[in-house]
């Protein structure tokens, strides 16, 4: 089906939004420039756009300094991503992979946005303007890192889902997303910096989920090309 032209000025302005609050990121935090760090990023990033079907949308990757393994994106096709994040993921593309994927559903599926601008704002939000104002008026109300804050559990689940699917359709490994989680949760510690499944549905959930989804796959694929 052929979007209609508000959806197109709505995925337009939603790209200038975010664009802008990209810049004030970029403002708060330091971005790293390691050209291995950068070349591995863009390349398993551009990979995965690559798939998403929505031509019209398009993706910027960026690795922030930082102390810990964190990821988080913008309305608008930006992710940004810790290099401590990168790190944990370690040589291979496959697990970095799952994390960009995972931020590339929540954009997908409009799920920071809907957070940032709530469900009837982004009703009437049609027009440039109107997007591009109440986006930027939310940031500046709620400061860089709301972007960080849970999603509900639906939503995780929903995204967990997706990127499952996108960094499969990508030609990774999916079995990854596994890994990264249970790393994550090693380094977790109760009175630790690291607070990702504060925020986040719990480790052992996550893991359940996507091992679910992982064998359903995985039957798909069997019950398709039967020996």
């Amino acid at each position: 089906m052929t979007a209609t032209a508000p959806e197109g000025e709505a995925i337009a302005a939603e790209q200038a939004a975010g664009a802008d609050l990209a810049g004030v990121v970029r403002q708060q935090r330091r971005v790293c420039a390691d050209p291995d760090i950068v070349e591995l990023l863009t390349a398993t990033g551009t990979a995965l756009a690559a798939r998403v079907k929505d031509k019209r949308r398009s993706f910027e990757f960026v690795c922030l300094s930082g102390d810990r393994p964190e990821a988080f994106c913008l309305p608008g096709g930006f992710v940004f991503v810790s290099r401590p994040m990168i790190e944990l993921c370690g040589s291979s593309p496959d697990p970095l992979a799952f994390v960009l994927s995972h931020e590339i559903a929540h954009i997908l599926e409009g799920h920071v946005l809907q957070r940032m601008l709530g469900s009837a704002v982004l009703r009437v939000a049609t027009r440039a303007g109107a997007v591009k104002y109440a986006v930027n008026g939310a940031l500046g109300k709620l400061g860089v890192d709301y972007l960080e804050k849970a999603y509900s559990r639906q939503q995780e689940n929903a995204a967990d889902a997706l990127g499952l699917r996108l960094t499969c359709a990508a030609g990774f490994d999916g079995r990854a997303a596994i890994t990264v989680f249970e790393k994550l949760a090693a380094l977790e510690q109760p009175n630790g910096p690291l607070k990702y499944f504060s925020t986040h549905p719990e480790a052992q959930e996550r893991i359940a989920h996507l091992r679910r989804l992982l064998a359903e796959r995985q039957k798909r694929l069997t019950d398709a090309n039967p020996q």
